[in-house]
């Protein structure tokens, strides 16, 4: 298949996972959240690479770039897009995090010497607009808390500065299903250590069996999209395949339309602000 449908894939299957994890945040809470779908994302990914990855891989050298990739991502950018799903919404929150490619183009300005180009600066402010139009609910224009802007905006930057390691290390070992699997289980033990060097083990994890069903599902859907993205960049371009992957808002907000009615309202200054974002991502991603 071509490396465009896994990044559609990816797209669809995300947002697939915030939604069903925007309905289990009801009976749990963000922290409970990133551990129950860590968990899954090893078991299933681990199944599936026993079953069908020669393991010797594991013993390459650039298997410790997966090592690497997941002291960060997806376990810290999971965690900083659920807080943002659960104060700011999901409508809002994956538009923000579709500013991934945006942070990939200034890693690479900084520190692989590419020049700065128009379409990066129109990008650069098509996305502060949307951010800043998204930073208002709304006729209220009740204004969202700065902090909770950040989380997503944070967890886009980790990611997007991601990408280059994941091209670099899928070069040395070319099995997409290992490659998600090392860096959940890395990703995995770092949110472990976390609770237990904060103590607030107990606190932080609150896992309601009402929240199962969803969170269940979306741990498998969020599998399959790390996956999906994974053999997206192993098969094409990151000039091409981060367009396509960035286009999770567009399902996010059908998804929310839908199925989050009850819980969250989907308005035409987020519409506004969501097109202005995903425009931006896709000027700096597609006019080289």
């Amino acid at each position: 298949m071509p490396p465009e449908f896994f990044a559609l894939a990816n797209a669809f299957l995300f947002a697939f996972h915030n939604m069903l994890t925007k309905k289990g945040l009801r009976y749990s809470n963000p922290g409970t959240a990133v551990i129950t779908s860590l968990a899954i994302n090893l078991v299933f990914l681990w199944g599936v690479s026993i079953l069908f990855v020669p393991l010797a891989s594991l013993a390459s050298a650039g298997i410790l770039i997966f090592v690497l990739v997941g002291l960060f991502q997806p376990g810290l950018t999971r965690f900083l897009t659920y807080k943002g799903i659960e104060t700011i919404g999901i409508a809002i929150t994956d538009p923000i995090r579709a500013t991934t490619p945006l942070f990939s183009a200034v890693t690479a300005i900084l520190f692989l010497g590419e020049q700065m180009t128009l379409p990066i600066g129109v990008a650069t402010i098509l996305i502060i607009a949307g951010i800043t139009l998204l930073s208002h609910r709304g006729g209220s224009m009740q204004q969202v808390r700065f902090l909770y802007i950040l989380y997503p905006l944070l967890a886009s930057l980790l990611a997007g500065c991601s990408q280059v390691l994941r091209k670099v290390g899928l070069g040395a070992v070319p099995h997409p299903f290992l490659a998600a699997a090392v860096t959940s289980s890395s990703s995995f033990v770092v949110a472990l250590l976390t609770l237990w060097v904060s103590g607030k083990g107990k606190e932080f994890l609150r896992l309601d069996r009402r929240a199962l069903p969803f969170y269940l599902p979306a741990g498998v859907a969020v599998s399959l999209g790390m996956v999906s993205i994974y053999y997206a960049l192993d098969l094409g371009k990151v000039t091409v395949v981060i367009p396509i992957s960035s286009t999770g808002p567009f399902f996010s907000l059908i998804f929310s339309a839908l199925f989050l009615r009850d819980m969250e309202r989907v308005t035409l200054k987020i519409v506004l602000g969501a097109s202005l974002i995903i425009g931006g991502v896709l000027l700096i991603t597609l006019w080289k």
